[in-house]
């Protein structure tokens, strides 16, 4: 609750920072990677060829765990900005949130987090995390997370140089520092 809405972030010169967008099975395998975007492109520019992409989604939280082998646990050695897109769109949402709080609560300055457009009601009724939270553990929970993902800042700045935000996040066009500052965007 003692987050500002918008957080400054000093990365020394020469440090390690990772900035990770939705966790939502973005991070695969090189090949896969390679395979997807081409895939991609292809369905891109041939609209014609029956390319079939994989349905990547169910593997967020085992993303999750490859991006940490991958960089590093957090830690203030190896922080990390996660923005937005914690949950929603596969069955393991509960765990992706739950690892990061828990990371959140041992290190303030180890992870950063950012919410995103998933990271409210109306999406988590639509795209599955409030079942997933029903199912798992309860619907106080389904409270719990909707009060919590209210208090998540809405964007960093880096070094006073880099503005990070989720897509997604704003109904109006126009949005300045000073309207995230003090939440008038909301």
């Amino acid at each position: 609750m003692a987050l500002p809405s918008l957080v400054d972030i000093n990365v020394p010169d020469g440090k390690h920072f990772a900035v990770c967008g939705d966790v939502h099975g973005q991070v695969i395998q090189s090949t896969e990677l390679i395979l997807t975007f081409l895939s991609y492109l292809l369905n891109c520019f041939i609209f014609f060829l029956p390319i079939v992409l994989i349905d990547l989604r169910w593997m967020q939280f085992f993303d999750l765990l490859n991006i940490f082998e991958l960089n590093g646990l957090p830690s203030d050695e190896s922080p990390y900005l996660f923005n937005g897109g914690f949950v929603d769109q596969g069955p393991f949402s509960v765990e992706v949130i739950l690892t990061l709080f828990a990371f959140k609560c041992m290190s303030q300055s180890a992870i950063h987090l950012s919410g995103g457009n998933h990271e409210c009601k109306s999406m988590n009724k639509i795209y599955g995390f409030e079942g997933e939270v029903r199912s798992k553990l309860s619907d106080k929970f389904v409270e719990l997370f909707a009060e919590v993902f209210c208090y998540l800042p809405l964007a960093h700045v880096i070094n006073e140089k880099i503005f990070v935000v989720h897509g997604g996040r704003f109904s109006t066009d126009g949005v300045k520092l000073s309207d995230i500052r003090d939440r008038s965007v909301l």
